[in-house]
């Protein structure tokens, strides 16, 4: 403000004084005038230079103004420090994640905890454990994925290790038994005496497996037939008692039928789905009589070797359709496959011996 009028009384100073000599020249009465206007400008001008701050004390003023803005700033931009949480032990732990919690309830107190979660391990069935480490131990606490079944503590990764281990074994065990319990189950039985026509057997689309046996001494013959009594497939034909497994392609869901031609006491279990222990190849495997014999292998090509000790008929069926031995009485011999995929292949055996297939690639 006082800079500015420093320099309208500077400048009007000057010119008021340039018209004033100029009127001194012409001789006119308005010199006087522009000499007193000039003089008031002048007196202007002084009070402006007299009060103008100098640019020392404008630069100190804007420094001081500059540290002040960035002193707010610095209040207003720090933020807050959280006081930070002490690292859990086994005990809060074990407060705070329970039995019967959900797997959102047990996520919501694990971040409110100060504790790690390196990893989880299985423990078979599908489930899993959330491993936490406190200060003083380990706690795992196990789910389904919907909610906590139970909370273990553990002294040792060690000790972890070793329970993570036995579960999968146990599990493993537990889903076994219970497969083997439901494919026992899933077993229809036929039974008879004699000759006889059997009720409708309903059967799914895929295969079935005829495990049968027969006491009397004369002929023992079972034909398959479909819903409208046609033959399908010859199972058995044999001369006196019997043993053994045999194998039929099923088209499609319906009813079937056994008419069975015998001279004593027969039955059959039937089911549609390989066995629980199915052995991996490479293998041997070995048997006496009839039988059908899954084994697990993976596409390529195979060689398999086979040997039989029986008198009578020795034939060897790949999934029930593809022939790879047909021959009467002992026999030695192998031959190649190409298996296309990976999975469950069978063999379905008609043997009066002993016999054995070693499986390799």
């Amino acid at each position: 403000m006082f800079n500015f009028l420093a320099i309208i009384g500077l400048i009007g100073f000057v010119v008021f004084i340039v018209l004033g000599i100029i009127a001194l020249f012409k001789r006119n009465k308005k010199a006087k005038k522009r000499f007193g206007i000039a003089l008031g400008l002048f007196v202007l001008f002084l009070i402006g230079a007299i009060n103008a701050p100098s640019s020392e004390e404008k630069t100190t003023e804007d420094v001081a103004d500059v540290a002040t803005d960035e002193s707010k700033k610095e209040e207003k931009e720090e933020p807050k420090k959280e006081e930070k949480k002490q690292p859990a032990t086994i005990a809060e732990v074990k407060a705070a994640i329970t039995k019967g919690m959900s797997d959102e309830e047990f996520k919501t107190a694990k971040d409110s905890l100060n504790v790690e979660h390196p990893k989880s391990i299985s423990i078979g069935n599908g489930n899993v454990g959330y491993v936490l480490q406190a200060t003083d131990g380990i706690l795992v606490a196990n789910t389904d994925g919907e909610k906590i079944l139970e909370v273990i503590e553990f002294k040792t990764m060690e000790e972890l290790d070793k329970y993570e281990s036995d579960a999968v074994a146990k599990a493993e065990a537990e889903a076994k038994e219970l497969a083997k319990k439901e494919f026992e189950e899933s077993k229809i039985p036929v039974s008879g005496s004699g000759d006889t026509a059997t009720d409708a057997i309903k059967l799914n689309a895929g295969f079935a497996i005829f495990d049968g046996s027969h006491t009397g001494g004369s002929n023992f013959a079972v034909i398959l037939q479909d819903e409208n009594g046609n033959d399908m497939e010859l199972l058995v034909n044999t001369i006196g008692s019997y043993k053994g497994k045999t194998f039929a392609e099923i088209p499609a869901d319906g009813n079937y039928y056994l008419n069975v031609t015998a001279g004593g006491k027969w039955n059959f279990s039937i089911y549609q789905t390989p066995p629980v222990d199915v052995i991996d190849a490479p293998t041997t495997l070995e048997g006496t009589g009839d039988d059908v014999v899954f084994f697990n292998t993976t596409s390529g090509n195979h060689k398999f070797t086979f040997n039989h000790s029986g008198s009578s008929n020795f034939a060897v069926l790949l999934n029930g359709s593809d022939l790879l031995v047909n021959e009467i009485g002992t026999y030695q011999g192998s031959t190649r496959t190409q298996l296309e995929t990976d999975g469950y292949y069978c063999f379905v055996i008609t043997a009066d011996g002993k016999w054995s297939v070693n499986i390799e690639k």
